[in-house]
């Protein structure tokens, strides 16, 4: 697991190893800011600003398997 900080709200985020791809986006569960990881070594993330009416569910890394 790896740490970052929100930079919107000081937010610290857990993200597992694994899903720290390079422009992988999350939300911080504090601010609800759309995060987008901008290098993974060390783990660095920018904050996105969105329209939330342009918003894609498929923007976000989540289980694909919660439809099923």
């Amino acid at each position: 697991m790896k740490t970052i900080v929100c930079p919107e709200c000081g937010e610290i985020i857990t993200v597992a190893a694994d899903e720290a791809e390079l422009s992988s986006r999350l939300v911080c569960e504090n601010c609800y800011s759309i995060l987008e990881i901008t290098s993974e070594d060390p783990i660095e993330v920018t904050v996105i600003d969105v329209d939330p009416d342009e918003l894609d569910e498929d923007d976000f890394d989540e289980d694909e398997d919660e439809d099923e």
